[in-house]
């Protein structure tokens, strides 16, 4: 395997399912930075590399989804007032320049939240987004200095998206209740895990049992564009497949969120 001169290389851990998304979502604002970028895993890293008369950086990537303007999609198709007023919460967003992307992964076809909707009732998709940026421009400093740790710079923040695997509190594991302590609910938390990975699962949605609140998802070895990476990472390219992984959603406390993932099959890697 070729390896491209410019590349940004970020440590990983595959088996927290919202590092994996991040990747995924690194590859893709890469390529809509960079046309042509391609990503792959190795050996607890991730490989990005931008291509043709790219030549990014992490910071840069970051910086476009801190300036980007996030808004609701607005539909044609108008229903009751009470439909009205609950769509704002799982309504699609569009994210705009740099970045230009709708995410709505969400949503069923029918338009119904499925499991990945893990927020408040309270929230709405547009807050959720936006939620982050500040402390995603926060951490970009720190970034700098150390790139291949983005995954690890910590920001007080309430709440999670949840796919973070590191993230969730119950009373019994922190050894009090947040309901009763609210000035305690900013507890760390990873911003470009949570933004990223907001990203990535647009196009890098996983296989889902929804009936066994199942996900399961792939890495690959061989660098790829996005639109190749996707089917790698669904388990369709298996000459390419490292590692399959499994991971469920799991309930602690009031909080839902995807839990550790391990390999699928008993498969072990070095």
């Amino acid at each position: 395997m070729t390896v491209p001169s410019a590349m940004l290389s970020i440590q990983v851990d595959v088996t927290n399912p919202g590092q994996f998304f991040a990747c995924c979502g690194l590859l893709e604002l890469a390529h809509r930075l960079w046309p042509g970028a391609e990503g792959w895993y190795e050996r607890g890293y991730f490989h990005c590399a931008p291509m043709g008369s790219g030549n990014g950086s992490l910071a840069a990537v970051l910086d476009a989804l801190t300036k980007c303007d996030v808004h609701i999609e607005t539909t044609q198709n108008q229903g009751s007032p009470a439909e009205e007023n609950a769509k704002p919460k799982i309504d699609p967003i569009v994210v705009g320049p740099p970045v230009n992307m709708i995410l709505d992964w969400w949503r069923r076809n029918d338009g119904t939240s499925n499991l990945f909707k893990t927020w408040a009732a309270n929230a709405t998709s547009q807050q959720m987004f936006t939620k982050w940026q500040k402390p995603l421009e926060e951490i970009i400093n720190e970034v700098k200095k150390q790139p291949e740790r983005v995954f690890s710079a910590v920001a007080l923040v309430q709440g999670s998206y949840g796919f973070d695997s590191t993230v969730g509190w119950d009373s019994l594991s922190i050894g009090f209740s947040l309901n009763e302590h609210v000035e305690y609910k900013r507890l760390p938390t990873h911003p470009a895990v949570e933004l990223l990975g907001c990203i990535g699962l647009q196009r890098f949605f996983p296989q889902l049992d929804a009936k066994r609140q199942i996900v399961r998802y792939a890495t690959w070895d061989t660098p790829l564009s996005p639109v190749v990476a996707r089917l790698a990472s669904i388990g369709q390219l298996p000459a390419v497949a490292s590692r399959r992984l499994e991971t469920r959603f799991v309930y602690r406390g009031s909080f839902k969120g995807l839990d550790t993932a391990a390999a699928i099959g008993g498969e072990s890697y070095e």
